[in-house]
């Protein structure tokens, strides 16, 4: 027995030098020097992102008037307050400062934030509407059953329903959401708060006279752009006698001022002049203007890979809530991350300052839920510049689209069935990432041989096929917050496999017996509370 312990010790002494003339890292070392970030998963699912991460500026007036009209007395059950204004213009942000208002707090009782799809559609807006009032994923799919249930936590309440980024423009979807949604309390003087860029979309809503937001003023702008390039140092001089151009350049918009300052501080002071020089000798129209902006800041990022993790933002919904820990397990799947042997730094490091340098661009935002649980979001027009930077090489279709000539990389099914999927069979090896939100048979899975990231959160899927043992190169699976019972033996042979998601799997109760095989496995999520349960090795 003695003999057998020393060779043991001897073979895990010769993998732990192998490990270090590789450059491998032990976790252990990596959570001492990588900062701790909660777990939240990547979702599209727009509950609650409405607490502002940033101080507000110059937006006082404009919220000291929609409160005072928030609070005061109403005769109706319901009332409508369109916030309509372009782009970049801090529509959301003006809602987010309301919605935490303390007079706000004291005068309703019930609060919902929704962030709404451009896609419409009143059973999903419900949906989301109870997911907001219980903390908890709704999988219902009766109207009436879900609107039962949120009429017994609204009875009798006075509410505050925020809805975010609308778009949709028809007539029929908005009268019967808000008929249905008269009916939910019988107390008067509940209120609608609705932002939008289309003046059609405040005249649907409501016959009352939309509140159009103004531009801020050059000062604001100007104390924008500083507070975040030299945040309470002194102004250069050289910065202070171009004042004029630059605010004039921002156009009024918050966010050209944001991501200007923070593309400023991370230059060199001697490098100003000339990106800024650039930047005002291209001039053009308000939109075109807050375009070209967020291009000079994208232009800008000091790496190729750091580009491509930008651009694969968009793959996911506007709206989403991106976790940190995911996103760069995501990006080592698409193979955007690459260790350095030289510094001995890990694709996890590699990608936490990926992560960093895109905050600091004001390319996606930090936020923090009331679970104090931490997120990025990307700003639509951020998230239209990544889109167009991925080009064709991205797809998001309904169940039912025809139009299949395609060779995509990243595919999105919301509703997916072999139907759905069959047209893709022929161009199935140019797809990298692989989402859906159903079933898939085992034929048509396989057929996807070149798949590195196989994507089905919240999916309705019992089982995965055993054909996926047949996809040597994938390295992410994510069957978070799916009714998914069992995995099949066959994912063990999946000896690329870097990250397997099974957080909030509650029909998951064993996994399989071989996981010991997956030799390329770095992270595992997945939680039981079986106090029997024990890892497969």
């Amino acid at each position: 027995m003695a003999s057998k312990v020393r060779d043991v010790v001897v073979k895990l002494k010769t993998i732990n030098q192998e490990a270090n003339e590789f450059g491998l890292i032990s976790r252990f070392q990596m959570a001492a020097v990588l900062p701790v970030i909660p777990a939240t998963g990547v979702t599209v699912n727009r509950k609650t992102d409405s607490l502002v991460g940033q101080n507000v500026v110059g937006r006082a007036n404009d919220e000291l008037r929609i409160v005072e009209m928030l609070l005061s007395s109403s005769q109706d059950t319901v009332s409508v307050i369109p916030i309509v204004g372009m782009g970049g213009l801090g529509k959301t942000t003006l809602a987010k400062s309301i919605y935490n208002n303390q007079k706000i707090n004291e005068h309703f009782t019930k609060k919902i934030w929704v962030c709404m799809s451009e896609n419409f559609d009143v059973i999903e807006l419900f949906r989301l509407i109870l997911e907001s009032l219980t903390s908890t994923k709704v999988e219902l799919e009766n109207r009436d059953t879900v609107v039962q249930k949120i009429r017994k936590q609204l009875e009798g309440e006075r509410y505050l329903l925020v809805l975010d980024d609308v778009w949709n423009e028809i007539p029929e979807l908005w009268e019967d959401f808000f008929h249905s949604l008269v009916g939910l309390s019988t107390a008067n003087g509940t209120w609608c708060l609705v932002t939008t860029r289309l003046l059609k979309v405040a005249s649907i809503v409501t016959p009352n006279p939309p509140y159009l937001l103004a531009k801020l003023s050059d000062d604001d702008c100007w104390n924008i752009l500083i507070e975040k390039a030299i945040a309470g140092e002194e102004v250069p001089e050289e910065l202070n006698s171009m004042r004029k151009e630059i605010v004039k350049r921002c156009c009024g918009l918050p966010l050209a001022s944001n991501v200007i300052g923070s593309l400023l501080r991370m230059k060199m002071k001697e490098e100003w002049l000339s990106i800024l020089e650039n930047w005002l000798l291209n001039k053009s129209g308000d939109k075109n203007s807050i375009e070209q902006t967020l291009k000079l800041s994208f232009d800008h990022l000091p790496s190729s890979s750091i580009k491509k993790c930008f651009a694969y933002c968009s793959t996911f919904a506007k709206d989403a809530k991106l976790d940190r820990d995911q996103l760069i397990e995501l990006w080592m799947a698409e193979g955007f991350l690459q260790p350095d042997l030289r510094t001995e730094t890990t694709m996890g490091e590699i990608g936490e300052n990926y992560c960093r340098i895109l905050l600091e661009s004001s390319l996606l935002e930090e936020r923090t839920d009331k679970w104090e649980v931490s997120y990025c979001i990307m700003h639509d027009l951020v998230h239209d510049l990544a889109k167009s930077v991925l080009k064709s090489d991205s797809i998001n279709l309904e169940s039912g689209a025809t139009d299949t000539n395609y060779q995509v990389r990243y595919l999105e099914l919301n509703s997916s069935t072999d139907e759905t999927l069959k047209p893709f069979e022929n161009s199935s090896m140019s797809v990298h990432t692989l989402s859906l939100q159903s079933s898939i048979s085992g034929y048509l899975l396989q057929k996807f041989r070149n798949l590195h990231v196989l994507k089905l959160f919240g999916a309705k899927i019992m089982e995965l096929p055993t054909a996926i043992g047949k996809l040597i190169h994938l390295l992410f699976i994510n069957v978070s917050a799916s009714v998914i019972q069992t995995l099949p033996e066959s994912l063990c042979k999946l000896y690329n496999l870097q990250t397997l998601r099974m957080i909030d799997c509650y029909k998951l109760k064993a996994l399989p017996r071989g996981m010991g095989n997956l030799i390329s496995l770095r992270h595992l999520h997945y939680y039981s509370n079986d106090a029997n349960f024990q890892m497969p090795l």
